[in-house]
């Protein structure tokens, strides 16, 4: 069971093919995105997963300031 709950990454995806796509059908998007990524969200059987997805071809950096991380935690805890 522990095994379920690492961080995990789907296989990725070339210049001709997209990177494959690890986010459950019943995940929900959130509210906030950039112009780069996508942030979803699952609660199942009590086990909270964010799943967070580069929209952009170019890789990047993502600068997530303290505060909205601790928001983000108080909004996964609470969902």
């Amino acid at each position: 069971m522990a095994q379920d709950r690492l961080i995990k990454e789907g296989a990725q995806g070339t210049a001709r093919t997209p990177a494959q796509n690890i986010v459950p059908q019943d995940a929900a998007k959130l509210p906030f995105e950039t112009p780069s990524y996508e942030f979803y969200y699952r609660n199942k059987n009590g086990q909270k997963t964010l799943y967070v997805i580069s929209i952009s071809y170019h890789p990047g950096i993502l600068e997530v300031p303290l505060e909205k991380l601790a928001e983000l935690i108080a909004f996964l805890r609470a969902a």
